[in-house]
């Protein structure tokens, strides 16, 4: 009497064979053990920093570098609501006149120039904190505003941001637009951000002196 259907033992794979259950072929991993390993180990790494930027304790910031750490930044959609309209402004020492007045750089970034998407707001909000992203950015506007304005020629920056307090909910508020530094009252708070050095400033200004008009 034959043995019923169920009970008779199925031969193994051969090598490179798919396996097979109940007749059904099932998938193979392509790449070896260990490294199936390696990348659980990493994905799972990779989501608890996820974890770790979501719950906001700053521990990513503070371990991973910069190019890794954008991947693992969450946007934390409005967790909470805004005091203050940040605004992004820059003051120059005008070599001549020897003081810092204010600059307006929005010839310099042409892109979104008006609002906050202007490469020179984004690329405040974003290094504020990167000493040398900023000194590049001092070494640029300095650039393009003598190369521009060979009469109002500068020695460096001070970069800084306003913080506009938002008027309650309900209340009238005029259409925005972009005031002179001196217009806003001494309420309004600054914070200083950035300020080119006195002797890099004495030298570039001795330079372009040398350069003549």
């Amino acid at each position: 009497m034959a043995p019923p259907k169920s009970d008779v033992p199925k031969p193994s794979p051969g090598k490179g064979e798919p396996a097979k259950l109940d007749g059904v072929a099932l998938a193979q991993p392509w790449a070896p053990r260990r490294l199936r390993q390696v990348a659980a180990v990493l994905g799972g790494l990779y989501v608890f920093a996820v974890w770790l930027d979501a719950a906001g304790n700053g521990a990513a910031d503070k371990v991973l570098p910069l190019p890794v750490r954008f991947f693992v930044q969450e946007a934390a959609l409005f967790p909470h609501a805004a005091r203050d309209v940040i605004e992004w402004r820059a003051e120059a020492w005008f070599c001549d006149a020897g003081r810092f007045e204010e600059l307006d750089v929005r010839p310099y970034f042409p892109i979104r120039r008006d609002d906050k998407e202007s490469r020179f707001y984004r690329a405040m909000f974003f290094h504020l904190h990167q000493r040398r992203v900023l000194a590049e950015l001092d070494r640029f506007i300095a650039r393009e505003q003598n190369r521009t304005h060979p009469e109002a020629r500068i020695g460096g920056v001070m970069l800084l941001s306003l913080r506009i307090p938002i008027p309650p909910p309900g209340t009238p508020e005029a259409r925005y637009q972009r005031l002179p530094l001196a217009e806003y009252p001494t309420s309004i708070e600054r914070h200083y951000w950035f300020v080119t050095d006195k002797a890099e400033r004495e030298q570039r200004c001795a330079e372009l002196q040398g350069e003549g008009p």
